[in-house]
């Protein structure tokens, strides 16, 4: 299954990600820096492949298996939220509730190879939203010189309150369009 296993993050993200967690000390574990990548690169629709640099940041098995449900349902959002593969919405759906990552011997249905390539393309898309994230959250603590925790916490409530106000928006729009016209 996703997410059971240590996943090693290369590169300048790696780097991003020790910044964020051992000098900024914006987040308290690695993991934490992943998850919260992962929905901003969504939001923001900003994806980035990974790079060859040597440096690594290993997120354990044991962050995972406290951390899995949470990584399920952002997977979850992501894949139902992206617009750039070419997957139907019951391929989405698939991909979200039904499909397996692996093949088992004795799996009832068994689960197909077409099956594993999908997961794994999905979890591809999924990381390349955590990079994306993980940049912008980069970004945004090396922007000032000095940041400090106040500054940080209202930075996170920015994002918050923009994102809420976005959302708000978006949703009255839709009690509008879903206004009867009697």
């Amino acid at each position: 299954m996703m997410f059971e296993n240590d996943y090693t993050i290369q590169g300048k993200h790696a780097t991003f990600i020790k910044y964020l967690v051992k000098d900024a000390g914006v987040f308290p574990r690695y993991i934490d820096v992943y998850m919260t990548g992962a929905a901003l690169g969504i939001l923001h629709q900003k994806k980035a492949e990974e790079n060859d640099s040597m440096d690594r940041a290993r997120i354990y098995a044991d962050a995972f298996s406290t951390e899995r449900a949470k990584c399920m349902e952002l997977f979850r959002t992501v894949i139902l939220a992206d617009n750039s593969m070419d997957w139907s919405n019951e391929e989405r759906a698939n991909i979200c509730f039904r499909y397996r990552d692996r093949e088992r011997e004795g799996a009832v249905p068994p689960v197909t190879k077409e099956e594993v390539a999908v997961m794994k393309q999905a979890l591809d898309l999924f990381n390349s939203y955590a990079r994306g994230g993980i940049e912008i959250l980069y970004e945004a603590f090396t922007s000032d010189a000095i940041i400090n925790q106040d500054d940080a916490v209202d930075y996170a409530y920015k994002m918050i309150y923009d994102q809420q106000a976005h959302a708000d928006v978006q949703s009255s729009d839709l009690d509008q369009l879903l206004k009867p016209e009697y």
